[in-house]
């Protein structure tokens, strides 16, 4: 846990850019000071690469797959509005999940049913908690993420009798310059919220070894310290009012 309370001080946050981000209104809403340095950009693959041709024949033959999974918000935006595009009525049978409450809430704006896990909304909760994933015996799912992130959730459906394909509709790109800010700016915050080991590893060894650091798992609280951090506050999960309340706990 983190020790040094926050004070008047801005909170560091290092997360991509995001259209209303609910996150950083709690923030504002509570009149606590932060600077917003987003070291990691989301970038739709392009209509022109391979990439994009491949998106587009998972999503023409939707109808083939009997699970689809959507690992993040940004996989969500860009994937439902492809599969409304091309699926006026959904196949029959296609059941979707998504990984979190925050990506979730966006098919409500396409009227599609989909799952979540409730107790723990990340990839563990997902694998333990939705009956449907636990023995596939051949199913097939389809999983709509980023480039180059986790592979557990592939390899444990796998495990579990599914045949996984992973489509890929946006990369996440480093920012150099924007992680030398945020390296200076370590230097006077209060704290540093990391949202993703991703983030923290972009960020290379700690600056400063006091500065607390709010993280949304113990997984990746357990990164923070192989990159040098000793005061770290672990959040319930990554939802807004989560790591809000964490960073609330050093006040």
């Amino acid at each position: 846990m983190a020790t040094r309370a926050i004070q008047k001080k801005p909170i560091l946050v290092i997360r991509p850019l995001r259209q209303g981000d609910i996150f950083l209104q709690r923030l504002q809403d509570a009149s606590l000071p932060f600077c917003h340095i987003p070291v990691m950009q989301i970038e739709p693959v392009d209509m022109t690469e391979p990439e994009y041709a491949q998106a587009i024949e998972v999503i023409s033959q939707l109808d083939r797959w009997d699970h689809a999974i959507f690992i993040s918000a940004n996989a969500a935006e860009i994937g439902l509005a492809l599969i409304a595009k091309h699926w006026p009525v959904l196949p029959a049978g296609l059941q979707f999940y998504a990984v979190g409450q925050q990506t979730a809430e966006l098919f409500a704006d396409y009227g599609y049913p989909v799952r979540c896990p409730k107790q723990q909304p990340n990839t563990e909760g997902l694998l333990s908690e939705i009956p449907p994933l636990q023995h596939l015996n051949g199913q097939s799912v389809v999983i709509f993420c980023g480039g180059e992130g986790r592979q557990t959730l592939g390899a444990e459906l796998t495990a579990r009798g599914g045949s996984v394909r992973y489509c890929e509709l946006y990369r996440r790109i480093i920012d150099p310059s924007k992680v030398a800010q945020a390296r200076a700016g370590m230097q006077t915050a209060s704290c540093l919220v990391a949202h993703s080991g991703e983030l923290l590893r972009a960020l290379g060894d700690c600056v400063d070894r006091q500065i607390p650091v709010v993280v949304p798992s113990a997984r990746i609280a357990q990164q923070a310290q192989q990159l040098g951090y000793s005061n770290i506050e672990v959040a319930e999960n990554a939802l807004p009012q989560s790591m809000f309340n964490a960073i609330k706990s050093l006040i």
